[in-house]
């Protein structure tokens, strides 16, 4: 397995995403429990059906994609990207999966959002981060806020999932509020982590 950073803290770093980590997010997609809260999951889905899905989304061009790994284990524990980027608007969505549960409830969501809104804002130059979460899945609400997320809007019934319907929280981080409130301290947690 790859084991070249792109991105690194103290408890993860970041790789691009490869077709042989195929097997993972197929298990990771199709896991109840993980996709409890998420419009994935909706059917099950075979290693070819998500070989498929991931060749598309690397071959758009506007998407980045990494897999995320613990420092201390050197295991996958999820993956991460912005995608949907938009280099005119400067604008990319933020989306995370952290498919190992004992990884849950530890942080590792938080210090995930920052390590990619960081990368967002000081290497591809964007203006803003914006992300979307189900309302009842408060660890991607506290996740999101402690990273530095702005609450924007409330989509009624935007996801059938369980059989019920829930609300799309929708945040956003802007340039101009990153570099006043975080990225001083953010800059001293990842600049370093960068390979020359």
């Amino acid at each position: 397995m790859n084991n070249n950073y792109f991105l690194k803290s103290k408890r993860i770093y970041l790789r691009q995403i490869e077709m042989e980590d195929v097997p993972l997010l197929t298990k990771w997609v199709n896991d109840e429990i993980v996709t409890f809260f998420m419009f994935t999951g909706q059917k099950p889905q075979n290693s070819d059906q998500v070989a498929i899905m991931l060749k598309e989304e690397l071959e758009v061009g506007n998407n980045v994609i990494f897999l995320v790994i613990d420092v201390k284990t050197k295991k996958p524990i999820g993956y991460t990207g912005l995608y949907d980027i938009h280099y005119t608007a400067r604008r990319a969505e933020y989306r995370a999966l952290i498919g190992e549960k004992n990884f849950w409830g530890k942080g590792y969501g938080t210090e995930l959002a920052e390590m990619i809104i960081y990368y967002g804002f000081d290497r591809l130059n964007l203006n803003r981060i914006y992300a979307g979460y189900t309302a009842e899945n408060k660890s991607a609400a506290r996740a999101n806020e402690k990273a530095g997320f702005i609450y924007e809007g409330t989509l009624k019934e935007d996801i059938y999932r369980n059989s019920r319907y829930y609300d799309s929280i929708k945040v956003a981080i802007l340039r101009k509020d990153y570099y006043q409130k975080f990225y001083k301290l953010h800059s001293k947690r990842f600049k370093q982590i960068f390979i020359k």
